[in-house]
């Protein structure tokens, strides 16, 4: 690398250092989705200067973003890319983060084989340094999940040995997520021995639990919980103040402390797992009261959302709690044992392969030496990683990726001098082209317009396939001028297109639909804008938009 060619990768580097920063103070004041911006703003910076500890840094705030708001597929994909990374450059304490974030997701997501092997990995990482909040927050992940894969005796040994830890480092905050945890694996526990055998909860161990918890809330010892988790830390205990009057006959205060689970929850801007958790609390006071109805409703609602925010698990033990209300109807009595037994393989299953997981961590651990098997999996990561972000046909950007970059650079929007625009583009009377001339002929065209774009549009702007006959670009610094100027083009270059190569007669055309973003912009709405200026140059029979047309080239 040339002396030019360092200077320009260090002044991205240090271009990448700044979103991340901010990203960082955003979590911190509980603003997840800015925060979530500009990490990856700093993710895409950091990889495009090779700074791989920019990046890795980049994506697990990424990941801790993404679980505050539930994008629970997302912050898996962004821990796992973290994790391998910190794994590449030799960064253990890195890599424990990013496995107990890709453990916990995963268990979310009820992978639990991947979040077992995250888990573990991450305990053993985190045995091989000084002892710090890093093996605290491995063994609370493996607390996690093994809750989720029903081991409910090993997981209490795993949240005990965390709050062990904390004791030991002095830590009152650090034990704060496995004391909560550990009032949330117990009420799953109960929950689970009640749909298996009918077994009436027993709230003791639950109210000890809870007994410690309350003890750190003693004035002067309550930790302010960092990176905007607040709301969940409360709501957590809310919720398990709940079970526990509900569970000891107090149903006036269980019923108080489920609404205040809601209540917590809807300081979140965006709906998250534990608006479906507030209904999980809800329904089980309205099952104690035995309002059925009530109880049906809470747990339809409660699958709902848990399914809108991806947590998997807490859709399994919706549909659980549904089966028992029923049955205690009794309605569909064998149906509701057949799931029963289910069930109960379900779980067996998945205790028997706790000792192969524990095998597998220490296998991976030992393959750490293997420098070729490090890059290898690397390479994979990146691969895959590129793969999800680019249309199999044409090889243009996909929608995942240009809502990712839009998304960006209207969190950057007053850096762009000039502005953000976007065009959006529909192929004419596709459909007629698919039907007279075969779908073959119709991939062709599509890959012929993706070449144009790719041929008429500037250095720094992204031409991306949305879906199927629809292209968008993304103008950055550029005012409506600059891209009627640049769709002008294009729109003439499609108009002259040799077409009579892929079929006899075939003429093709453009409608061309441009948006200027606005401070108050989202993706949807930007692309709204843009949809709308489409369908109008189409209702006009015009090839470009009105607001293209008004425009005056300089």
């Amino acid at each position: 690398m040339n002396n030019e060619s360092r200077g320009a990768a260090g002044a991205s580097t240090a271009g990448a250092a700044h979103p991340l920063a901010l990203a960082d103070a955003a979590l911190e004041r509980g603003e997840p989705e800015r925060s979530r911006s500009l990490a990856m703003l700093a993710s895409r910076m950091a990889s495009a200067a090779g700074d791989l500890r920019l990046e890795a840094h980049a994506q697990l705030l990424l990941a801790r973003a993404d679980a505050l708001v539930s994008r629970l597929r997302s912050a898996h994909q962004a821990a796992h890319r973290a994790a391998h990374l910190y794994q590449a450059l030799d960064d253990p304490a890195g890599e424990v983060r990013s496995l107990a974030r890709l453990a916990h997701a995963a268990s979310c997501l009820r992978h639990n084989e991947a979040a077992l092997s995250a888990a573990l990995l991450a305990t053993k990482l985190a045995e091989s340094l000084p002892l710090s909040p890093l093996r605290v927050s491995a063994f609370d992940s493996l607390g996690i999940a093994l809750t989720a894969n029903g081991d409910f005796e090993q997981s209490e040994r795993a949240l005990a040995t965390a709050i062990d830890i904390a004791g030991e480092l002095g830590d009152v905050a650090a034990g704060w997520p496995p004391r909560l945890d550990r009032c949330y694996g117990e009420i799953v526990r109960l929950t689970v021995e009640r749909h298996l055998d009918g077994r009436a909860p027993d709230p003791g161990r639950l109210a000890g639990f809870l007994a410690e918890c309350r003890a750190q809330r003693r004035p002067g010892e309550m930790p302010r919980p960092a990176a905007g988790l607040e709301p969940t830390f409360n709501a957590l205990l809310a919720f398990a103040e709940c079970f526990a009057a509900c569970w000891q006959g107090e149903r006036a205060a269980a019923r108080a402390q489920s609404e205040e689970v809601l209540r917590w929850a809807a300081r979140y801007a965006r709906v998250t797992w534990l608006r479906s958790l507030g209904m999980w609390a809800r329904c089980e006071v309205a099952w104690a009261e035995r309002d059925w109805a009530l109880a049906e409703s809470c747990a339809r609602q409660m699958i709902e959302l848990a399914i809108a925010v991806e947590h998997e698990q807490l859709v399994r033990t919706g549909y659980m709690l549904s089966s028992q209300i029923l049955g205690a109807q009794d309605r569909s009595g064998e149906a509701l044992e057949a799931l029963r037994l289910l069930a109960q393989r379900d779980l067996d299953i998945r205790r028997e392969s706790f000792a192969h997981h524990e095998r597998v961590a220490q296998w991976q651990i030992d393959l750490r030496a293997s420098f070729s098997q490090l890059h290898r999996l690397q390479a994979r990561s990146r691969h895959l990683e590129q793969l999800s972000l680019e249309d199999a046909l044409t090889g243009l950007p996909n929608r995942r990726r240009f809502e990712r970059e839009l998304s960006e650079a209207l969190a950057l929007l007053p850096r762009y001098p000039q502005g953000v625009s976007i065009a959006l583009i529909d192929v004419d009377r596709f459909k007629s082209i698919n039907d007279r001339y075969s779908h073959v002929a119709g991939d062709l065209v599509l890959k012929a317009i993706a070449g144009l774009l790719r041929a008429h549009v500037r250095q720094d702007d992204l031409p991306a396939r949305l879906a199927g006959d629809e292209f968008v670009i993304l103008f950055r610094g550029a005012d409506l001028a600059a891209a009627t100027r640049v769709c002008r083009r294009l729109v003439q270059a499609v108009a002259c297109h040799a077409w009579g190569e892929i079929g006899s007669g075939l003429a093709v055309s453009l409608s061309v639909g441009l948006a200027q973003a606005h401070a108050s912009d989202t993706v949807e709405s930007l692309l709204g804008r843009s949809d709308s200026d489409m369908y109008r140059a189409k209702a006009q029979g015009r090839a470009e938009s009105g607001t293209a047309a008004d425009a005056r080239d300089p």
